[in-house]
Order: structure tokens, then sequence, then C-alpha cells
């Protein structure tokens, strides 16, 4: 059996570097993320594809928190965001702008 100690360390590192984990409301439905690295740096966002979820980003985006503030999100009907009637690109892309605003980035607000 494979534990936490036999991964790599900089895995295990990663694992370590602590992380915010927040919703931001989105047309009726809440959007989960996580955050790494301290509010107001400039931002990287991270999404996932189908049938994925926002922890799948935790031993990369972590990487990038010493230098950036990073999230990672679950767009509607993945992880632990809310379940929509509907999906399309157009809701989903506003759902990754509405995380990265709400997440304390620095730079151009929309």
């Amino acid at each position: 059996m494979t534990t936490r100690q036999d991964a790599p360390a900089w895995y295990r590192h990663a694992l370590d570097v602590p992380h915010g984990d927040s919703t931001v409301d989105v047309d009726g439905a809440a959007i989960h993320y996580l955050t790494w690295g301290e509010p107001g740096r400039p931002g990287l966002v991270f999404v996932h594809g189908g049938a994925a979820h926002a922890h799948w980003w935790t031993h990369v985006a972590a990487q990038f928190a010493g230098n950036y503030r990073v999230a990672a999100l679950d767009l509607s009907g993945h992880g632990d965001s809310d379940r929509r009637d509907r999906y399309s690109l157009e809701k989903w892309t506003d759902e990754v702008i509405a995380v990265a605003d709400d997440a304390d980035m620095a730079g151009p607000r929309s």
C-alpha cells in the first residue's frame, strides 16, 4: 500500500501549503473554490476539465503560492459547487471570472 510518506518531497510539500476554502454566488449557484498565496498578489486561476474538481489542482496550484494568489474552482455541476438545470461555456466563463474577482487577486477587475 502506498502512503503519503512514499510520495515525492515536492508533492508532500505542496499538500502542506495552507489554502483557503470559499464560495461565490454566480446567478443563484454557489461556486466553490480553493485559494493559495497572499491576497493582493497577481492571480492565477486553475480550471479543471470534465468530471473533475478543484482538488485535482492542489499539488500544482500550491507550487505557485509563493509568488501568486492562486485559485482553483469547482465549475457548477462539479465538486462542491451547486448544480444547474443547464450548463454552458458562457456560464462557466462567468464562474471563472467571478472566482478571480472574489479571490482578491491583483490586476484589472471586470
